[in-house]
């Protein structure tokens, strides 16, 4: 039988404990009543990975590596609650998943709960997820939804649930006849944005929350159009050869929704209507 690093840590501290005890120098043997023990690439520490580019969920800013928002607060908070420490990892939506399920990070911070990828990974869902279109102020391309794609120029951030709906678009268009999407991939939503405000493109496929805050925060140069579209939730996406881990997390999640922490810390961010009734494991309709 192979032995996990941290059990075998824990046997030969014993060895060397029974050594000792000849001696009269007897030490205590390392705690492998730990439900996390092996599960983590550090001990101690929960690595998650996200590309800190959804604002006000997760995100950074002026070239700090600081990880702010709604769910990074959620997640120093679910962390302590298991005696760990966090480690937000910043890359590029595209290699989040890849990264988790290569085990170089524990979690991905907050991903999309869809089908396809509860494949390989289990979702404790945190915060409610939606997408929608956003363009300059006035809408010069005469962008009112999906339907109008056709013949525009699009940014999306690459490996976003985004990218997936555009090539469906982009079907659309084909077997219609109609000129096909330029669809532009971007590393993340800063990225995406600052295309549409350059006028490189006529419209972003954006996370719901971060449109809102975008058109919040600059109403002279965006607006929205069509209706937003409610989606799969954010979750904590975890390996599903990980089962403990994915356990414990929902355990304290779940605590902080009984307790009142969790939908205050959404309100300190002013994103109460993203709270979820209930902290479920792969609970998304999606």
């Amino acid at each position: 039988m192979k032995l996990s690093p941290r059990r075998s840590t824990a046997l030969g501290g014993a060895l060397v404990a029974v050594a000792l005890g000849l001696t009269g120098c007897a030490q205590p043997a390392a705690d492998a009543s730990d439900p996390l023990a092996g599960l983590l690439a550090e001990p101690g520490v929960l690595i998650t990975a996200d590309s800190g580019s959804v604002k006000p969920l997760k995100y950074t800013e002026g070239g700090s590596g600081e990880m702010k928002g709604v769910i990074p607060d959620l997640t120093r908070e679910y962390a302590k609650r298991l005696g760990l420490e966090v480690r937000f990892e910043k890359v590029s939506s595209d290699a989040v998943i890849p990264g988790v399920l290569a085990n170089r990070y524990d979690v991905a911070l907050a991903a999309g709960d869809f089908a396809e990828r509860r494949k390989t990974l289990d979702f404790v869902d945190v915060v409610e997820g939606g997408v929608v279109l956003v363009v300059q102020l006035g809408n010069p391309a005469g962008v009112t939804g999906r339907d109008d794609l056709c013949g525009r120029s699009l940014a999306i951030v690459k490996g976003s649930i985004q990218q997936g709906y555009a090539d469906e678009e982009q079907q659309a268009c084909s077997a219609a006849g109609k000129p096909a999407i330029d669809i532009q991939g971007y590393a993340d939503g800063p990225t995406a944005t600052l295309a549409l405000q350059s006028g490189r493109v006529d419209v972003e496929w954006s996370d719901l929350a971060v449109a809102n805050q975008l058109v919040k925060d600059s109403p002279e140069e965006f607006e929205l159009a069509g209706e937003p579209e409610l989606l799969a939730p954010y979750g904590v996406g975890v390996p599903k050869e990980k089962p403990e881990l994915t356990e414990a997390i929902h355990r304290v999640l779940a605590e902080m929704k009984a307790d009142g922490t969790y939908d205050r810390i959404l309100a300190e961010w002013g994103q109460e209507s993203l709270a979820l009734e209930e902290i479920e494991i792969n609970g998304s309709d999606f």
